[in-house]
């Protein structure tokens, strides 16, 4: 498994009016960034991106240091269906460029990420007296980028729902007084279809790694949406044969000031290595890693749809080293310097 985030200090342009709790647009509730009307049109809810980030390495002056800068361009066009259960297409066109030195071998800076495909129905159903509303999900990875060739990947497709529910508190008469409350919990599962279950020319290639070595911290997740994929990092010799991904979801927004919270949990499972003679009676063939994925973001509406944020990201292992105790998720207190697993990010966005 490899190190996997960086921080973000990015400059984004959303078009988006659901939840995306690892961008900052979180200044209005959950439900009514789901619901398009005729007269917002057909492409309401689509988003793009811009950002800089910058790894947690980069501000170590001693020891063994990894610096890491680099630019991301995150787009999701969203197309809605005009469907009684808010069925909409969406699309993530998402590309890197390194800053710094590259990690790997190559020394290839710009990177192009598999795009993805996915159905999502944002109101599969709402229970009027509790308020909660359920949205689901169908995605399909398409391998484009040179982590999944590597891995010889021919596709991915997953599937999954989200429980949603916002409150109100107070009885403010301007609105922009009036605090609003929104939570969601999503679950994803994911399959990943190979033509060999190890990357390369298999267990014993040892080639450097295709992807980036960290993730960028944009608006992937929240509201039902996706939020990671295997082929987006890099993995051990044996390739994943599918994951289970776990969302939880906070924003308290009151006038143009949110804040926000996401915890991802993600449980990749790999394809079992063959046994030979020199495999011990006691060893475990099936590999697993775990991750956690933790986002906090406090965002300012500078105009109806301009706003800032910043905030904190962390994308690492979800034990310690020694897999005895769970990692504080939203901060990594327990890896090296050069991991760059933590990151902080600022950013300007603009919403339709």
């Amino acid at each position: 498994m490899t190190r996997v985030l960086l921080v973000a200090v990015g400059l984004s342009l959303a078009f988006q009016t659901y939840a995306s709790a690892q961008s900052s647009v979180q200044t209005t509730d959950v439900t009514r960034r789901s619901v398009t009307t005729q007269s917002e049109g057909k492409f309401h809810g689509s988003l793009a991106e811009l950002s800089t980030y910058v790894g947690s390495g980069s501000f170590y002056v001693s020891g063994y240091r990894n610096p890491y800068t680099a630019l991301a361009f995150y787009a999701r066009p969203t197309y809605d269906l005009g469907t009684p259960l808010k069925l909409a297409v969406n699309a993530r066109v998402f590309v890197t460029t390194e800053l710094t030195a590259p990690d790997d071998a190559n020394g290839q800076r710009f990177y192009v990420y598999d795009p993805w495909f996915w159905l999502s129905a944002q109101n599969l159903h709402t229970f009027e007296r509790p308020k909660i509303r359920i949205s689901g999900t169908l995605r399909t990875v398409l391998p484009l980028s040179p982590e999944s060739r590597y891995q010889h990947m021919l596709f991915a497709v997953g599937a999954g729902a989200s429980v949603n529910r916002k409150f109100d508190f107070g009885q403010a008469v301007d609105p922009a007084a009036q605090w609003s409350l929104s939570v969601s919990w999503g679950f994803l599962f994911s399959k990943y279809v190979h033509t060999s279950h190890f990357r390369g020319d298999g267990p014993r290639d040892m080639s450097p790694c295709r992807a980036p070595g960290s993730l960028p911290a944009s608006g992937q997740t929240g509201g039902g949406t996706p939020g990671a994929s295997e082929s987006d990092q890099c993995g051990g010799p044996a390739n994943t044969n599918f994951s289970l991904q776990q969302a939880f979801v906070t924003n308290l927004a009151r006038g143009k000031w949110s804040v926000g919270a996401t915890l991802l949990v993600i449980n990749s499972f790999k394809y079992a290595f063959p046994a030979d003679v020199y495999t011990a009676d006691p060893a475990v063939s099936l590999g697993r890693s775990d991750q956690t994925w933790g986002i906090i973001a406090v965002g300012y509406q500078v105009r109806p749809r301009i706003g800032v944020s910043i905030g904190l990201s962390s994308l690492q292992p979800a034990l310690d080293s020694r897999y005895r105790y769970p990692r504080f998720p939203f901060f990594d207190f327990s890896g090296a310097s050069a991991n760059n697993y933590t990151n902080v990010f600022a950013s300007i966005n603009g919403t339709l």
